[in-house]
C-alpha cells in the first residue's frame, strides 16, 4: 500500500475513535502533516463542547503500519520511535499521545494502539538513547479499545500537568527524603506492573517534584495469617515476592516455594532449623500440602502438587520428634523461638538435649570441679560451642533457672545480722526477722546471664518485685547501678527501665536518701540528656549538705550532674586514690568521662 494511503487510513481510524459517544472529544488532526513531529491534538471536554467545559489538549502523533494478519489479537505491539521526534516532544514540554494503527492490506481491518509519553517518559527514553548512542528505540504500545480514548486523554492531561520540564531538569540539584510513586494508566487487562513505567516524585512539604521513571523489579509483601490445619489454628509468618518471571513464597524464613509463571512449575525447599517453632509450623504445612495439593492460606490461592512425594513421606514422624524436642527444651527454658547459630551441629545438639534432659543420662554432663549433682544445685551446662543453659537440679531433674518455678523453689536470703545467726543450721520459723529476701539473680553478672540460651529478662524483672526482693536491702543500690552500667555499654533500654523501677521503689521507702536521689537523676540524665530546673535545684540542695559533711564522693556526683566542668575535675583530683578507684566502677564516672 502507498504510504500516503496508510497514513490517511490511520488518521481516519483515529478520527473515528475520537468521534464516539458521549462526544467529549474533538479532533484537530492534520492530514498530510509536514510540520514538526506532531499530527495535531485532541481537545478534551468535561461535558458539552463549549468553552466552560474545556479541560485541555492532548498533542498526538499517529503512525500507520501494515500487517497481513486477519485479526490482530495482541494486547500489545512494539514500534520504533526516532530520537529526533522524542527530543521535539520533550522540548515542547507537553508530552505526546502516540498512536500506532495497524492496517491489513487485504481486508483494510484496522487496530489502534497507544502509548502515553509524558515528559518523564520522554526524558527516560532520551537518557537510554544517549547511553546507547542509538538513533531510535523500540517501545511497547497498548491496544486501544473502543470507548477508552476519553479516559486515556484525561489521564494524559493530568500527568503532564504534574511534570513541568523545568522541574524535571531542576530536580537534579535537589535531594529528597520522601518519594512518591505513581502509575498512570492502570486500567484494562493489558496493565503489567513489571512492564509499565512508574513516575517517581520527590516530596517536599506539600509540593511534588517529578524526578524520573522507574520499572518495578520485585514486589514484596510480608505479613502473617492464622491458618487452620487438622482443627489446629496456627499463626504463620510469610513473605510473598513477585518478579516478572516467578512468584516466591517464603514461610517462617524456613520453607520456600518458587513458582515460575511461564513454565507453571516450581521448587520447594525446606531449610535447616532456625527456630523450633517455625520448623514445626513448616512441617505441618508440608504435610497439609502433601495431602491436599494446596496450602491453607485464605488471603491468596496457592494450589500446587508435589511430584516427588517420597521426599516428605516421614513428615509425620518428624513432626512428632520435633514436638517432643520442644517439650524438653521448654523444661530447661530454651524458647520455641530461640534462634540457633548457623554453624551449630543441630543433630548432635538435639540428641544431647534429649539424652540428658529426657532420658536423664547425667553422666554426659561435665560438672566443674568434679562435683556431684545435689538438690537445688545450680549448673551451667554447655550443650555445644554455641548453646549454654543455666539450670537447677531439683528432685533428680533439671528445671529452668530463669523460670517462675525456680523463683518459687528457692529464695535468695542474706542475714540482717550475720553475727547473731552464723551458727544456725536451719531457718527459724520467724526467719523474716533475721533475713532479707533478695533476688536469686542478684549475684549473677548480666553478661553471664545473657550468655545463657534460656535467659529471660521478664523473669529477672519479676525477681525484684516485693514477693522475692526486699527493696530496703543495702545491696539494692549496687544492683541497680550495675544495670545502669550495662545500659551504658549495650544501649539496651529495658535495663535502664528496670534500674529506674528499682530506685523509684527504693525512694518510696527512703524518700530522704540523698544517694538514692542522685542515682535517680543519673538515670533521668541518661533518659533525657538534661535535667529540669526542679531537679537541678534539688541537686544543689544535696550538694550543700554534702559540702557541710565533707562528702567529696557525693559532691563529685552532684557537680557532674550539674555539668560544672572546671570544678568537677579539680574535685575528682582532690579525692584519695581508694575512693577514685571506687567511683570508677559507677555510672557517674562514665558521665564524668563524657563531660570531659
Amino acid at each position: 500500500m502507498d504510504t500516503t494511503i496508510i497514513e490517511h487510513l490511520a488518521c481516519l481510524e483515529m478520527n473515528t475513535l475520537i468521534l464516539q459517544p458521549p462526544f467529549h472529544l474533538l479532533s484537530n488532526i492534520n492530514w498530510n502533516d509536514k510540520g514538526l513531529s506532531f499530527d495535531g491534538d485532541i481537545e478534551v471536554y468535561s461535558n458539552n463542547i463549549k468553552k466552560t467545559d474545556f479541560i485541555g489538549r492532548a498533542p498526538v502523533q499517529i503512525k500507520g503500519t501494515t500487517t497481513y494478519k486477519k485479526q490482530h489479537k495482541k494486547n500489545k505491539i512494539k514500534h520504533s520511535v526516532d530520537k529526533k521526534d522524542l527530543d521535539v516532544y520533550y522540548k515542547d514540554g507537553k508530552g505526546v499521545l502516540y498512536f500506532v494503527v495497524t492496517i491489513n492490506p487485504d481486508s483494510y481491518a484496522k487496530q489502534a494502539y497507544y502509548r502515553i509519553l509524558a515528559p518523564l517518559d520522554l526524558k527516560g527514553l532520551l537518557d537510554k538513547l544517549e547511553a546507547t548512542g542509538n538513533n531510535s528505540i523500540t517501545i511497547p504500545f497498548k491496544r486501544l479499545e473502543n470507548g477508552h480514548l476519553e479516559r486515556i486523554c484525561k489521564t494524559f492531561i493530568k500527568i503532564v500537568e504534574r511534570q513541568p520540564v523545568k522541574y524535571i531538569e531542576g530536580s537534579k540539584k535537589q535531594k529528597f527524603i520522601t518519594y512518591k510513586i505513581n502509575y498512570a494508566d492502570v486500567s484494562g487487562d493489558s496493565f503489567d506492573l513489571f512492564e509499565e513505567s512508574a513516575y517517581v516524585y520527590g516530596v517536599s512539604g506539600d509540593f511534588e517534584v517529578p524526578i524520573e521513571t522507574a520499572i518495578i523489579q520485585e514486589i514484596r509483601k510480608a505479613t502473617n495469617e492464622v491458618v487452620t490445619m487438622n482443627h489446629e489454628e496456627i499463626n504463620v509468618n510469610y513473605e510473598l515476592r513477585e518478579t516478572e518471571e516467578k512468584i516466591t513464597l517464603i514461610i517462617e524464613n524456613t520453607l520456600t516455594y518458587e513458582f515460575y509463571k511461564k513454565r507453571k512449575t516450581g521448587n520447594i525447599n525446606l531449610s535447616r532449623v532456625k527456630t523450633l517453632e517455625s520448623y514445626v509450623k513448616c512441617l505441618k504445612l508440608v504435610k497439609y500440602q502433601h495431602e491436599h495439593n494446596k496450602l491453607p492460606f485464605k488471603s491468596f490461592d496457592f494450589i500446587a502438587k508435589i511430584n516427588e512425594k517420597e521426599l516428605f513421606k516421614d513428615v509425620d514422624k518428624d513432626i512428632k520428634l520435633f514436638e517432643e524436642l520442644i517439650e524438653v527444651c521448654n523444661q530447661i527454658g530454651i524458647s520455641d523461638n530461640y534462634v540457633f547459630n548457623e554453624q551449630e551441629d543441630l543433630p548432635s545438639l538435639f540428641n544431647g538435649i534429649i539424652d540428658i534432659f529426657k532420658h536423664k543420662k547425667y553422666e554426659l554432663i561435665n560438672i566443674h570441679d568434679n562435683k556431684k549433682l545435689e538438690n537445688a544445685m545450680i549448673c551451667n551446662i554447655e550443650l555445644s560451642n554455641f548453646v549454654t543453659v543455666k539450670v537447677m537440679f531439683v528432685e533428680n531433674e533439671f528445671i529452668d533457672f530463669f523460670s517462675k518455678e525456680a523463683l518459687s523453689r528457692i529464695g535468695g536470703l542474706i542475714p540482717k545480722n550475720p553475727t547473731i545467726i552464723s551458727n544456725a543450721e536451719q531457718l527459724p520459723d520467724n526467719w523474716e526477722e533475721y533475713y532479707w529476701k533478695v533476688s536469686i539473680y542478684s549475684t549473677q553478672t548480666i553478661n553471664e546471664m545473657q550468655e545463657s540460651a534460656n535467659f529471660k529478662f521478664e523473669t529477672l524483672k519479676l525477681s525484684f518485685t516485693e514477693k522475692y526482693h526486699d527493696i530496703a536491702v543495702d545491696m539494692t543500690i549496687n544492683i541497680m547501678l550495675d544495670y545502669v552500667n550495662y545500659f551504658d555499654e549495650s544501649t539496651d533500654n529495658k535495663y535502664l527501665e528496670l534500674a529506674l523501677d528499682i530506685i523509684q521503689r527504693y525512694l518510696e521507702k527512703f524518700p530522704q536518701d540523698d544517694l538514692g536521689k542522685i542515682n535517680l537523676y543519673i538515670i533521668r540524665y541518661y533518659q533525657f540528656h538534661e535535667l529540669s530546673e526542679r531537679e537541678q535545684d534539688e541537686i544543689l540542695e544535696i550538694l550543700e549538705r554534702a559540702e557541710k559533711e565533707n562528702n567529696k564522693n557525693l559532691c563529685f556526683a552532684c557537680e557532674v550532674l550539674l555539668q560544672n566542668k572546671p570544678k568537677v575535675k579539680r574535685l575528682f583530683n582532690s579525692i584519695d586514690s581508694e575512693n577514685q578507684n571506687m567511683i570508677r566502677d559507677f555510672p557517674i564516672f562514665r558521665l564524668y568521662e563524657k563531660l570531659e
